[in-house]
């Protein structure tokens, strides 16, 4: 029996390591190869305390649990620019160091560790057997299950899986990368650092063996088995290595050592298989096992209610997906001058290297009018786009937002204060829904918050709610509402881009910068784009708009700049600038 207890206990702290490495790796798309020399730190800080200074088996836990967690947001601060491939080799040598110290310091034991922990005891009820230990170790793993669910089940989770898909498209959204990354391996560093004193109380020592790199790759082939980003397959593929292990132990019995490294091939060379038959791991993300059920034609309760999201009728103004309607016309009535301008840009630089990209630019955006920013290829304008977004500094010039200076801010700061941007290239969360991705964009959910998350769950519910009418009215407006249950990634091109509009207008953003929101579409698609952007200015939207379309430009625009060579050199309607000969050689290079 106590053998079984033994098998449960192993399974339980491997089953905690593993979804908090999960939290890292699927959600947050930071893979990390030192999560064991991180429980290492929980584990050796538990023995030190409990030997070295007597101290209690809680109050050790807390301590240790603790200083796991600072060493995770350690890591984290030169992980926050590195790209994944640079990460693992961070993490890695993080984890090479982390044990080369362990097995060389004479304080912690050397090579053997640091032994001779003292019985664990909770309520004056000692824990020195598997079958005692384990109720103690349930409770604990079943708090950090539910923590990890609350998590990974939440806002704060959907916000991690943008920043596993796109850092960039998060920061043009209002999420600050930084905070999320920090945090994110805080937590998950301390949930192993919790399972890695508890495992040293559970075997009574702490040595390198426990924590090495070897440990960290057998957690990484738990979560990638289970199914990186599943919110329980991780668990499931940790209980049946953790499992496997004895069984395979037993039936070779070639003695621990040689099994040890038979155990590692074999894993490895299921992992294989896995990866060729069922790339998403045994539970993939999106695994729904209603779907699974009704598969074998088993009724479910409920079933004839739609599996997808509720869509709303179309709202007022919307874009009638089965409307084949023609692209806006720009008001012809429109008084520029009269409009306040929103944005403002003086004397605005950027060079790279020996290039000036942006030299010298001023224009204004007014409020409620489309304005169009046209010229040839190289010109400067995306440039511009990033330097009005501060995706990159300027070298000079300002930048004003309804009178406050944004001149070098960070994206996320300059989406909170109401300007938000489109890109060429889409830059949706394509493993995630469409209507996920637009929910995202929602700015004033307090379950995106680490402390409201945990702290008012109320608070969090109704700002759900808020969010998903919020967007789902976004979808209606862009005629995609059908579409909400979806994965974005199984969109066409002109159907993203209307999303892309979606989740711009959720943001709350009363600035709106649009690169090419029309190139690259179907033209079946470019009227129906094209009427949506039209329908902005009603919305009391400010619009610059990015496009080689000259055409649909044409229908867009109420005010046109003309850049070339990173200066703007003419303005005014479209057809006035297309009128001119010079702009007209500029712009095809004749």
């Amino acid at each position: 029996m106590e053998y079984r207890f033994d098998i449960a206990n192993q399974v339980l702290i491997f089953v905690v390591l593993s979804l908090s490495l999960n939290l890292l790796i699927g959600y947050a798309g930071q893979v990390s190869l030192a999560h064991a020399a991180i429980a290492g730190i929980g584990g050796y800080a538990a023995a030190k305390l409990a030997i070295a200074n007597g101290m209690g088996f809680v109050p050790s836990l807390v301590l240790a649990t603790l200083m796991a967690a600072a060493a995770g947001a350690f890591l984290s601060v030169p992980a926050l620019r590195l790209t994944v491939q640079h990460l693992i080799l961070l993490t890695l040598a993080a984890a090479v160091v982390l044990v080369t110290i362990a097995n060389s310091t004479r304080d912690l034991g050397g090579a053997y560790g640091l032994v001779g922990m003292p019985v664990p005891s909770i309520f004056g009820k000692s824990l020195a057997k598997p079958s005692q230990f384990f109720w103690f170790l349930l409770c604990v793993s079943a708090i950090c299950t539910l923590l990890y669910w609350r998590l990974a089940d939440s806002p704060y989770g959907r916000v991690l899986r943008a920043l596993r898909e796109d850092e960039l498209a998060a920061r043009a959204v209002g999420k600050n990368v930084f905070v999320y990354k920090v945090q994110v391996f805080a937590l998950a560093s301390a949930m192993a650092g919790l399972m890695g004193a508890l495992w040293a109380y559970y075997l009574r020592l702490a040595s390198p063996v426990q924590f090495n790199v070897t440990q960290s790759l057998l957690l990484v082939t738990m979560v990638i088995f289970g199914g990186m980003g599943s919110l329980l397959g991780p668990a499931v593929g940790a209980a049946l290595i953790v499992v496997s292990s004895p069984i395979l132990e037993k039936n070779l019995d070639i003695g621990a050592e040689k099994a040890a490294l038979i155990r590692l091939v074999i894993y490895g060379a299921a992992l294989v298989v896995l990866m060729r038959l069922r790339p998403e791991g045994l539970i993939p993300e999106h695994f729904s096992f209603r779907r699974a059920l009704a598969r074998l034609g088993l009724p479910l309760p409920g079933a004839g209610a739609a599996a997808g999201q509720q869509s709303p009728p179309p709202a007022a103004g919307a874009a009638d997906p089965a409307a084949p309607a023609g692209p806006g016309q720009p008001d012809a009535g429109i008084d520029i001058a009269a409009r306040t301008p929103v944005v403002t840009v003086e004397g605005l630089r950027k060079a790279f290297g020996g290039i000036v990209a942006v030299d010298g630019v001023d224009l204004a955006l007014r409020e409620r009018v489309v304005t169009g920013l046209v010229g040839p290829n190289g010109a400067g304008k995306t440039t511009l786009f990033n330097l009005l977004t501060g995706v990159i500094p300027p070298d000079g010039g300002t930048i004003r937002l309804k009178g406050k200076d944004i001149t070098g801010m960070t994206p996320d700061a300059i989406a909170r204060l109401g300007m938000a941007r489109s890109f060429q290239d889409v830059r949706l969360f394509l493993r995630m829904t469409v209507l996920e991705n637009v929910m995202l964009a929602y700015s004033r959910h307090p379950g995106e918050h680490l402390p409201l998350l945990l702290g008012a769950p109320l608070a969090t519910s109704r700002a759900e709610r808020r969010a998903r009418e919020l967007a789902l009215e976004c979808l209606s407006f862009v005629g995609l509402v059908d579409k909400a249950g979806m994965l974005a990634g199984g969109l066409s091109f002109g159907e993203q881009k209307l999303v892309a509009i979606a989740r711009l207008l959720a943001t709350g953003a009363d600035v709106l910068l649009l690169d090419e929101p029309i190139s690259g579409v179907d033209p079946q698609w470019v009227d129906r784009v094209a009427l949506v952007i039209r329908a902005l200015p009603a919305q009391g939207k400010t619009v610059c708009v990015v496009e080689h379309n000259l055409y649909a430009l044409g229908q867009l625009a109420d005010h046109c700049y003309f850049m070339e060579s990173g200066r703007i050199t003419a303005e005014g309607s479209l057809q006035e600038l297309m009128a001119d000969p010079r702009l007209i050689a500029a712009y095809f290079g004749a």
